[in-house]
C-alpha cells in the first residue's frame, strides 16, 4: 500500500474498533483485514483513533478459528523453569555490542526493543491494562538503556500505538474480541531519534500459513531475548536463548526464564533475506506473560508466551513505524494475492 493510499483511507474511513477478519465475497481467495488502533500523546493527553483496511491472501489466518483460546493470560505471572539459565550481560564491557544496543527499558517497569531509530516495541499492556490507560503510561512516560556504569539513559517517549483489539471492550467492559490478549504489542515513539546512538532489529513475520503445510519461526524454532527481570540486578541487561515449543496462529509458547520486569522484551530470531541472501535478525513476537497451552497444541505444560507478529500484528507495527511498504515488499510470497498461490499449491 502506497503511502498516498494509506492517508486516503485514513481520511475517508470512520474510526471504529478492531474487528475480526471480514471475507471480501467479490475474491474467495482474499479477505479485507481492518486494522484499527488508538494514538495517545503523552502529556497533551490527545487520544486519536486510526484505521486501515489491508487485502491479504485468506490462507494467512486460515487457522484462526481452528485453535481454541481455552486458558486465559496470566498478566502477572511470569516463570523460572528448573535452573536459571538466564546470563547476566555486563553493560560496561557488552552493553555497546550489538543486539544488546538495541534493548531498551520502559518507565512502567517493563522492557523494549528498538525496532526503528525512534521505534520500541513492547507490550501492550505495559501502557494499557485493558481498560483503561495506566497511570504511569499517561504523563512523562519515558524509555531508555543502560550505560556502560549501568545506569539508564533515559528519554521521553512523545506518542504511543495500542491495538483497538487489545481495547475493545463493550459497555459492560467486557471484551468483543475474545482474543484480545493476542493483540498485547504496542509501539513507543521516542521524542528525538537515536540515530546512531543504538542500533535496531527490525520488526519480522511469524505465523502459520497454507494450513499449516509453511511455518515461519515456529515449534523447535530458536529465539533469543533479553530484559529487566526485577528479580535481578538492575544495572545488568538479562538474556535467555531458548527454543519455541509449541505455537498457535496468535502465540508462541516457550520454556525460557522470564520476571516481572521482562514483559515487553522482544524476542528476535534469525530470517532469511532472499534479496540480500543472507541471515537477518528480526524481531517475531513480544514477551507477554504465562499461560497454560491450548488443549490441540502439539505440547503440553506451562509456558511463558509471546504474542506473535503474525499478519495483523506484524502490519499494526509497520503501520505505526511508517515502514508498512518495505515490510509488504519483504514477505511478499506471504502477503501478496498472486505471490501466495505458488507458496501454498
Amino acid at each position: 500500500m502506497t503511502s498516498l493510499v494509506y492517508h486516503i483511507l485514513l481520511a475517508l474511513i470512520p474510526s471504529m474498533v478492531l474487528s475480526l477478519p471480514m471475507l471480501n465475497s467479490n475474491q474467495t481467495d482474499s479477505y479485507n483485514l481492518k486494522l484499527a488502533w488508538e494514538t495517545y500523546w503523552v502529556n497533551s493527553g490527545k487520544i486519536d483513533s486510526e484505521e486501515v483496511i489491508l487485502s491479504l491472501p485468506q490462507w494467512t489466518l486460515t487457522q484462526s478459528n481452528k485453535l481454541l483460546h481455552s486458558s486465559r493470560l496470566t498478566r502477572h505471572k511470569r516463570v523460572v523453569f528448573g535452573d536459571d539459565d538466564r546470563v547476566r550481560i555486563d553493560p560496561a564491557t557488552d552493553g555497546e555490542k550489538f543486539p544488546y544496543t538495541a534493548i531498551m527499558r520502559v518507565s512502567t517497569g517493563c522492557s523494549g526493543i528498538m525496532v526503528s531509530k525512534s521505534h520500541i516495541l513492547t507490550a501492550a499492556h505495559c501502557v494499557h491494562d485493558g481498560q483503561q490507560y495506566r497511570q504511569s503510561a499517561l504523563f512523562f512516560l519515558r524509555a531508555g538503556y543502560l550505560q556502560p556504569d549501568g545506569t539508564t539513559k533515559w528519554g521521553y517517549v512523545k506518542r504511543f500505538f495500542v491495538p483497538s483489539g487489545w481495547k475493545d471492550l463493550s459497555e459492560s467492559k467486557q471484551h468483543v474480541n475474545k482474543d484480545w490478549d493476542d493483540y498485547d504489542v504496542a509501539i513507543l515513539e521516542l521524542a528525538t531519534d537515536m540515530g546512531d546512538e543504538r542500533d535496531f532489529i527490525a520488526p519480522g513475520l511469524s505465523g502459520m500459513f497454507c494450513d499449516g503445510k509453511v511455518i515461519t519461526h515456529g515449534a523447535d524454532s530458536k529465539v533469543e531475548y533479553v530484559s529487566f527481570p526485577d528479580d535481578k540486578e538492575t544495572n545488568a541487561y538479562w538474556y535467555v536463548q531458548t527454543k519455541i515449543d509449541t505455537e498457535s496462529p496468535h502465540l508462541i509458547y516457550f520454556r525460557g526464564d522470564a520476571w516481572h520486569g521482562s514483559s515487553g522484551a522482544g524476542l528476535y530470531t534469525w530470517d532469511y533475506n532472499e534479496e540480500s541472501k543472507k541471515y537477518e535478525r528480526r524481531v517475531v513476537g513480544v514477551l507477554s506473560g504465562n499461560r497454560d497451552a491450548e488443549p490441540i497444541a502439539s505440547v503440553q505444560g506451562n509456558f511463558n508466551v509471546a504474542a506473535r507478529l503474525n499478519p495483523a500484528n506484524f502490519l499494526l507495527v509497520c503501520q505505526w513505524i511508517g515502514a508498512e511498504d518495505k515490510c509488504k515488499e519483504r514477505y511478499k510470497k506471504y502477503l501478496d494475492n498472486d505471490s501466495s498461490k505458488t507458496l501454498c499449491s
